[in-house]
């Protein structure tokens, strides 16, 4: 008896191969499992990714792709009495002891018994549609992928998995149009299970087909579900037979704002549209509608929180671009990439980083804490995406050193990348300190704008009582004016929740997501880290967090630090917040001559004579007003002249 054997009888039409002494496998599925923990999400990269793999080359319309959902009588399912009344049947006997695979077959018998079935089909058009060899590395073959130059988006042959996550029954059915012609098969992941073939006992594999006589081979023609015509375009078509009925209820939301996430690029430049449901286009001139509605969510804002400073990116008529130069020992031609950047709207200090199909592959951050920008990284070339192919992992989320020939290499043209993209952004947009002006003996007062402190210095000087000015080395009535106009762009959480780990009295092993480091060694005994310190605050100390709000960094607050005496520490902030705050956190940070973020102590902190809550770095004050300069005088526990920056936080 061969190894490998057809397991049905001669009227059988899904076709389980199978053989003896095969290792027998339950309801886990390795290629399944990777897609269930954003089981839709998963499902329009990988769909999409592949229609745009196949586009046509040298076309200037986009790739188009339709999801629809319809249902279908049970009965008319390819194969639908032999699954019914044969095949699970089978598979329960085999496993009635597997908890997980049992609910797994009964699922599919419950829904077997129902009179309709739900059905997603997705279908592509201006594409080659599947080639024979594409055809083979699709249906036959596990961790293969073929597609049609090296510039392609997927290269694992793994995404082929996600329609089979959210179908109830693991069932897909394939048809495409392609240069050999109209040609369909159905594939099931199923379980092994034993049958019997000429008296003897084999083992079946998981994966069944439904093909032409029951076999592997395609049929010639559609299969006809939801009463369509045979295709004239080519083009694929992909149904999802049992398509999850939980997902069903609001899957046309989740895959819009996925696509919209995911393929922001490839809509800006006309490479792809979308049609949902048959009732809504989208491209891009819906992305702005899209991106306001996930502005004014806060749920849909934490799950997407980095695309509209992308999307704002590409809507600044004064955005920047740079191209990618001096990579040639790479083998990489210059303007190959490109790199595009705004300082403007809801910045992200984040960088999207795509290859030539334009889906979102990474966010590249850690370029700078206190530059306003967000940036979009595009390689397009030939040369830079077979290098990027060749680094990029399974789930196309990252790319690294280690899966690559030459790993030395491209580390270093993958630092280099990283390195041109960071000093781009950072000699573009670091900002110089505003004014600076010194004058003496005006320490007791600040002027509420720049003018006014001009105005008084030539005051002091037209009068004649023996002023001057003073060499800024001296260590009092020294007054140092640094002004800032603060419009982060966005909200961003403080990041600190009751009970959560705080600023503690030890050193910290972590950065703080503001880009300060754990435990730095700068005589301030303490540090931001993943755990909190021994003398960190009690779960009971409210300084943090009141009323069970989180704190939200402000946008457009204008603020000076002033210097009153740097040898004892002492400096004046003056706040100017546009709308009213309250349960402010105002942060306190050194500003270094490289740009660098450094924590500082503070001692005390009053605003006028009343003593404000002093915690390491932070003040808190029960509120500010609008419209006004308060002032605020600190005393730090250094004792050199400093650079300083202030956040603001208060309740959302």
């Amino acid at each position: 008896m061969k190894l490998f054997n057809k397991s049905h009888s001669k009227n059988s039409e899904w076709y389980f191969p199978g053989g003896k002494d095969l290792q027998m496998e339950s309801e886990s599925n390795a290629s399944l499992e990777m897609f269930k923990d954003n089981p839709l999400d998963s499902l329009a990269r990988e769909i999409c990714q592949n229609s745009l793999d196949a586009g046509i080359e040298g076309s200037s319309k986009p790739v188009r792709v339709e999801f629809t959902s319809f249902k279908v009588k049970a009965e008319n399912i390819p194969g639908y009495l032999e699954l019914r009344y044969e095949i699970i049947d089978k598979a329960m006997k085999q496993w009635p002891n597997e908890q997980k695979t049992m609910s797994m077959l009964r699922k599919m018998d419950r829904i077997l018994k129902n009179k309709f079935v739900n059905v997603l089909k997705i279908s592509d058009y201006n594409t080659t549609g599947l080639r024979k060899e594409n055809w083979k590395s699709l249906i036959e073959q596990v961790g293969s992928s073929v597609k049609k130059d090296s510039s392609s988006a997927g290269s694992f042959g793994i995404g082929k998995g996600a329609p089979f996550a959210v179908s109830d029954l693991r069932m897909v059915l394939y048809s495409t149009l392609a240069d050999e012609g109209i040609q369909s098969i159905g594939v099931m992941k199923f379980v092994f299970y034993k049958d019997k073939l000429n008296g003897e006992t084999i083992i079946t594999q998981g994966t069944g087909y439904y093909g032409k006589n029951g076999s592997k081979e395609p049929i010639s023609k559609d299969f006809g579900l939801g009463g369509e015509i045979s295709r004239t375009e080519k083009g694929t078509d992909i149904y999802i037979i049992g398509f999850n009925q939980e997902l069903m209820e609001n899957w046309t939301k989740e895959i819009t704002y996925s696509l919209a996430n995911n393929f922001l690029f490839s809509f800006y430049t006309n490479k792809l549209e979308v049609v949902i449901d048959n009732k809504y286009m989208l491209d891009y001139s819906k992305m702005n509608k899209i991106i306001e509605e996930i502005r004014n969510d806060k749920k849909l804002l934490r799950k997407y929180e980095y695309l509209p400073g992308y999307y704002d990116v590409l809507q600044d008529e004064d955005h920047k671009e740079f191209n990618l130069t001096g990579f040639k020992e790479y083998g990489i031609k210059d303007g190959e990439a490109i790199l595009y950047t705004s300082n403007k709207g809801d910045v992200n200090r984040r960088v999207l980083m795509t290859r030539n199909a334009g889906m979102k592959i990474k966010d590249l951050n850690r370029i700078s804490s206190i530059i306003k920008f967000s940036g979009i990284f595009y390689a397009h070339g030939k040369n830079i995406n077979g290098i990027l192919k060749q680094l990029e992992n399974p789930n196309h989320n990252d790319w690294s050193k280690d899966r690559s020939e030459t790993p030395k290499k491209d580390g270093r043209f993958l630092k280099d990348m990283n390195r041109f993209i960071k000093e781009t952004i950072k000699d573009t947009y670091t900002e110089k300190v505003a004014d600076e002006v010194d004058a003496y003996g005006v320490s007791d007062f600040l002027p509420e704008d720049i003018n006014s402190i001009r105005l008084s210095k030539n005051k002091v000087k037209q009068k004649g009582h023996g002023a001057k000015i003073e060499d800024s080395k001296k260590k009092s009535d020294t007054l140092v004016v640094r002004e800032y106009s603060r419009d982060s762009g966005g909200d961003i959480e403080d990041g600190v929740t009751k009970g959560g780990v705080g600023e503690g009295d030890s050193y910290g092993t972590a950065y703080d997501g503001r880009g300060h480091k754990g435990g730095l060694g700068l005589g301030n005994n303490f540090g931001y880290g993943d755990r909190p310190g021994t003398h960190g605050p009690s779960d009971d100390n409210d300084m943090f967090i009141r009323n069970g709000n989180r704190r939200r960094r402000v946008s457009t607050v204008k603020y000076r630090c002033t210097e009153i005496d740097y040898v004892s520490g002492r400096y004046r902030l003056m706040i100017k917040p546009e709308q009213k705050l309250y349960n402010v956190k105002i942060t306190v940070d050194v500003i270094g001559d490289s740009g660098s973020k450094d924590m500082v102590q503070l001692k005390q902190a009053k605003y006028h004579s009343k003593l404000l809550d002093v915690k390491y770095s932070s003040i808190y004050i029960n509120s500010l007003n609008a419209d006004a300069w308060q002032p605020i005088t600190i005393k730090l526990n250094r004792n050199t002249r400093l650079k300083l920056e202030v956040e603001i936080y208060a309740d959302r």
